[in-house]
């Protein structure tokens, strides 16, 4: 994470290159000015957490601020864990008023639920909140689901909509010909 400036991508996905680390995924994101990025990679045997973050660190610029960098192993997570998700995984699109409280009421409608969300954006825009969140449904009823959402969005006010992922990648994604 830093204040954003130009090149951040590109000095941390060439440090990792350089001790050999292949990069599995990446999430990267700017708000309001701030840089975050999130990445799983793999290194060879023996590079310890300690060397990564030192090694992250010394991609720091003069006269920008420091990146503030967080290493930590994870588990193995295989493709057929993630295509499982993916089979289950839900487009769920809130939107209403701006007002306190959106995100809070929305997730603890998951939550309370058993609806895991696995990405999730927001905007403004002319007073409107829009929240967009890929949610894995796996453990759910989706019918159930889906009356839950309408009597949701009839008690905040929201207008919700559910689809699954494959109907809405398969409407949002532009053909090159």
């Amino acid at each position: 994470m830093s204040h954003d400036r130009v090149g951040i991508i590109y000095d941390v996905s060439s440090a990792i290159s350089e001790m050999q680390g292949d990069i599995a995924d990446l999430r990267q994101s700017v708000l309001r000015g701030y840089f975050t990025m999130i990445l799983v990679a793999s290194f060879p045997e023996g590079t310890t957490e300690d060397a990564i973050q030192r090694r992250l660190r010394a991609i720091d610029r003069e006269g920008a601020p420091p990146l503030e960098i967080t290493v930590r192993q994870v588990g193995d997570v295989g493709p057929d864990e993630d295509s499982a998700v993916l089979e289950n995984a839900y487009v769920l699109t809130a939107s209403g008023a701006d007002r306190i409280g959106f995100v809070a009421t929305v997730s603890s409608f998951c939550a309370q639920n058993g609806v895991n969300i696995l990405d999730l954006s927001t905007a403004v825009d002319d007073g409107t909140y829009i929240m967009i969140l890929l949610v894995d449904l796996s453990p759910c009823n989706v019918g159930e689901i889906r009356q839950k959402l309408r009597r949701f969005g009839q008690e905040t006010g929201f207008n919700v909509v559910l689809q699954h992922y494959d109907i809405f990648k398969a409407t949002q994604e532009v053909s090159i010909v």
